[in-house]
């Protein structure tokens, strides 16, 4: 991005306190971290159908998620910010090119998920903070996001933070139930 310092996308460590009291620390995985968050996605996929993968399609090879996480850390277009207790990975949100086009280069995407135990103590927002001001470093313009149409809770801190419905994909997800869900599509403008 024009006038943006180029530098890897490396989150300092910090410590936040949640609601509850409870103490973590905030920082980008890195390559030790793989075990950690294959079990945290594979915990996180178990939990709910609010995220577009099955437990069984969670990436398990400890290389394969290695080389991923190195990716993240050496990109200066991606962020990954993850939140640990006493080592584990209870939630994670990350910052993402949606592509390297000219045309497009000034969006970008945001995943964030939390292991429910931790749900309903001010991590979604905490994460969502860091996730809009590292976005804002690398320079982009937009930041862009979808959910299940039912999955209100995460709607509304998304509204708190300032996103808006712009699209809603009808029948986009397909459980194996046979149930289907809309997709709703929110962005937020950075500049």
């Amino acid at each position: 991005m024009k006038g943006i310092e180029v530098r890897k996308m490396r989150f300092k460590e910090k410590e936040i306190v949640l609601k509850d009291g409870t103490k973590c620390i905030l920082r980008s995985p890195n390559e030790d971290d793989a075990k950690e968050m294959i079990d945290f996605l594979k915990t996180i996929a178990e939990e709910t159908y609010f995220l577009s993968r099955y437990p069984e399609e969670v990436i398990t090879d400890l290389d394969k998620e290695k080389e991923i996480i190195q990716e993240v850390l050496s990109s200066h277009r991606d962020v990954m910010i993850s939140v640990f207790i006493n080592g584990e990975i209870i939630g994670n949100v990350g910052v993402r090119a949606l592509n390297s086009n000219l045309k497009t280069k000034h969006r970008s995407g945001l995943g964030i998920a939390i292991i429910k135990r931790y749900w309903n103590k001010g991590l979604g927002n905490i994460l969502m903070e860091e996730a809009l001001k590292e976005a804002e470093k690398m320079g982009y313009e937009q930041i862009e996001l979808a959910l299940f149409s039912n999955n209100e809770k995460a709607k509304h801190i998304y509204e708190k933070h300032g996103f808006e419905v712009w699209g809603i994909m009808k029948r986009a997800f397909k459980l194996k139930d046979g149930t289907y869900y809309h997709e709703i599509n929110m962005r937020k403008f950075l500049k």
